[in-house]
């Protein structure tokens, strides 16, 4: 019974992989408002019942393709972050790994796909926030919660101070990202940049001497 049972998690786990991978093709290539269940259920094959018993709505479906694009992406940062690390270092690391994500073509791809459709769609802003920004604001937040906490840096919002590191070190790629302009020299300069956006964090968030 306990095997019967595995190999229908197996298949169902199969089925769903086999759906999103679908599901990511429609979106990245003909965005949210173009992209139906039906034709998703016609490319995976099986009946659209099927599709609908994974996920029971298209908005459903997308914050399944977003999760499955940023998992890793949040999973990988987290392990970056190591409180016992010099921050100057780790800081480095976190930016330069960020902004090499940030840049690849499916990243891209949701990026503009988000920011194009949620006027529209409002949920489509909603999903990709949450799943993407907002999870990383709150990781990078709590580790740099614990250098305020051991006088690394001077207390400040945590959340507030890690949105201002993470929109520093995106601002650089906005015309690739938002404007589709070429920018082949981003990947090339990026240690540098990363190192000289850290350095001025690190100056100004330095602890406050006492007087």
């Amino acid at each position: 019974m306990e095997i019967m049972d595995t190999c229908k998690h197996h298949k169902y786990q199969d089925r769903r992989e086999a759906i999103l991978e679908e599901a990511t093709k429609f979106f990245l290539e003909k965005g949210y408002a173009e992209t139906s269940m039906s034709a998703i259920a016609a490319k995976v094959g099986g009946s659209k019942g099927t599709l609908w018993s994974h996920f029971p709505s298209k908005e459903a479906l997308f914050a399944a393709v977003v999760e499955r694009l940023t998992d890793n992406f949040h999973k990988i940062y987290v392990n970056l972050l190591n409180p016992q690390s010099d921050i100057e270092v780790t800081l480095n690391q976190y930016g330069q790994l960020l902004l090499k994500n940030i840049v690849k073509p499916d990243k891209v791809a949701v990026h503009k796909l988000a920011v194009s459709e949620c006027w529209r769609f409002p949920e489509v802003g909603r999903i990709f926030y949450e799943s993407g920004p907002k999870i990383a604001i709150h990781n990078l937040g709590l580790y740099l919660k614990s250098a305020m906490d051991k006088g690394q840096i001077c207390q400040d919002d945590p959340e507030k101070t890690a949105g201002f590191f993470l929109h520093s070190l995106c601002a650089a790629s906005i015309p690739s990202r938002l404007y589709n302009i070429p920018q082949p020299e981003l990947l090339n300069n990026l240690e540098k940049d990363v190192s000289k956006i850290v350095s001025l964090f690190l100056k100004a968030y330095a602890p406050k001497k006492e007087k």
